[in-house]
């Protein structure tokens, strides 16, 4: 079902989140390891902690159209603050926990922070390079200033405006602005995946980005959720085996080193119940492997900043398809949601055709900070260009073909790097791989291929360059495929094809 227009049009995003906290107020919200002690944090809890930290905010002199930067790792503050921020009205962006001093001057200074609140126990030498500019505040001082200040008639309060940083790979980072409608619809749409009953979801990703939007909906769905300081496989596999962990959210490159790890064949995994994933492709053949190892449980959704988690999913039942091109899917679209696929000059294309996903609906964001250019191009026509070439079949399953930016022109034809990564990752010895598109002077761009083999298998460059002949034909085959020990990461986990091509 949709979500009814009084949610989309009444209460905003940090009054949804109070409503829910309130509902359940007993309910465990938050269970983490602070200095090697475990912690709690109830419903009731949570929300008189973001309660007071608007008062908080007013004390410290910040008012609606102020702006306040966040910089964290995983922890319950990294949510209850940015939900505080909306609730006041305050602009809010966070700093990557992985990111560097450039990064964060990049991002204090176009989103206009008038404060910078920090964990120094992790993040002090970040935080003394921002303070020569902004004024900072400690997460230790913010929640005794909070626990000293009860919520007042005058505190704060006013419409969200969450500027939620991409990652910048392809040039400097844009602020995409998120507000109450783009939020609540966000929140509302990923309440209809597949949560089990009574979640108990283990988040080891930046809550900086899509973890922390997976907050909201789970709380309106009952979910506790455990927070560990990063990706650490024994660690999740612990929190699975002996923390009541039923529920993760995955990207690719940590599922794939989750079914690489040699415990995860010989450990107690029967409690867990859901796994999520997205943010990258995925290859079908790992999926089957998945599958197979932890039972017909995951979930795929796809979605961007500009568009946040929930645009389409494929859900648990498509999973037990051992269709490659149904695996290879992200799905159908989400309520609320309006897909097409676009050529260039804006116009539908052929059924089976590729074509731009283009988007429309109360998700979209509202443009990007201080850069008008873009927000125009981006949301041209009234749609927002995603920027992803897809496919749709007959039963309305789209299938992410690649990047605009991505598409490799070789001698005349175009070769999407996603389907020769498929197929590569069908053959047994491969454990990861990237293909992208190098200068080349007889063919325009080569296709070339990045590959980690799997420990104790052997292939050559040879054999797999015939491997994919074999399977796509000539023009798909790449005209190199280098062999490495590892591939090089975004911070947030997703192949860094950039970084590949400088190599």
């Amino acid at each position: 079902m949709s979500a009814p227009d009084a949610v989309l049009g009444g209460p905003g995003y940090a009054q949804l989140i109070l409503s829910a906290l309130r509902r359940r107020p007993d309910r465990l919200a938050f269970r983490w390891r602070e200095d090697g002690q475990p912690r709690t944090l109830t419903y009731r809890a949570t929300a008189e902690r973001i309660e007071r930290t608007v008062a908080a905010f007013g004390r410290l002199g910040l008012a609606p159209g102020n702006a306040v930067a966040l910089l964290t790792g995983p922890r319950p503050e990294a949510f209850t603050i940015m939900a505080a921020a909306c609730l006041a009205g305050i602009r809010f962006a966070a700093l990557h926990p992985l990111g560097d001093a450039g990064n964060d001057a990049y991002v204090l200074r176009d989103s206009g922070a008038d404060l910078l609140i920090v964990d120094d126990a992790r993040f002090a030498d970040r935080a003394a390079a921002a303070g020569a500019t902004t004024r900072v505040v400690t997460l230790s001082d913010l929640a005794g200033l909070a626990g000293r200040t009860a919520p007042a008639a005058d505190d704060p309060r006013g419409p969200a405006c969450y500027l939620f940083y991409t990652g910048g790979t392809t040039g400097e980072p844009k602020g995409v602005i998120l507000g109450d409608r783009s939020l609540t619809a966000n929140a509302w749409a990923s309440t209809t995946w597949a949560w089990p009953e009574k979640t108990t979801f283990l988040i080891t990703t930046p809550m900086s980005h899509a973890a922390g939007l997976l907050i909201a909906p789970g709380l309106l769905r009952g979910a506790t959720f455990v927070v560990h300081p990063g990706f650490d496989p024994d660690r999740v596999i612990d929190a699975i085996e002996h923390d009541g962990v039923d529920t993760t959210f995955l990207v690719p490159t940590m599922l794939y080193t989750l079914l690489d790890h040699p415990r995860v064949h010989t450990a107690d995994l029967s409690g867990l119940r859901w796994i999520l994933y997205g943010a990258a492709p995925t290859a079908p053949a790992r999926l089957v492997q998945a599958r197979d190892r932890f039972g017909p449980i995951l979930s795929q959704h796809y979605g961007q900043a500009e568009a946040p988690n929930a645009l389409t999913v494929l859900d648990p039942d498509e999973h037990r398809s051992d269709d490659p091109a149904v695996l290879a899917s992200c799905g159908r679209p989400m309520p609320g949601t309006e897909i097409a696929l676009l050529d260039a000059d804006g116009h539908p294309v052929a059924d089976g055709e590729p074509g731009e996903m283009c988007v429309r609906g109360p998700l979209v964001m509202d443009g990007y900070w201080n850069k008008p250019d873009q927000t125009r191009a981006a949301l041209q026509g009234g749609w927002l260009h995603t920027g992803d070439i897809a496919r749709a079949d007959p039963s309305g399953r789209l299938t992410i073909v690649d990047r605009i930016k991505d598409v490799i022109i070789t001698g005349g034809f175009n070769v999407y790097p996603r389907e020769v990564e498929d197929v590569l990752a069908g053959h047994p010895a491969v454990a990861h791989c990237a293909v992208y598109g190098e200068p080349d002077p007889q063919w325009g761009e080569a296709v070339v291929a990045a590959v980690v083999l799997h420990p104790g298998h052997d292939a050559s460059s040879d054999e797999l360059t015939a491997y994919v002949r074999q399977a796509k034909g000539g023009i798909w085959t790449p005209k190199r495929i280098r062999l490495c020990q590892a591939l090089p990461l975004t911070p947030l986990g997703k192949i860094d094809k950039k970084a590949l091509r400088v190599r």
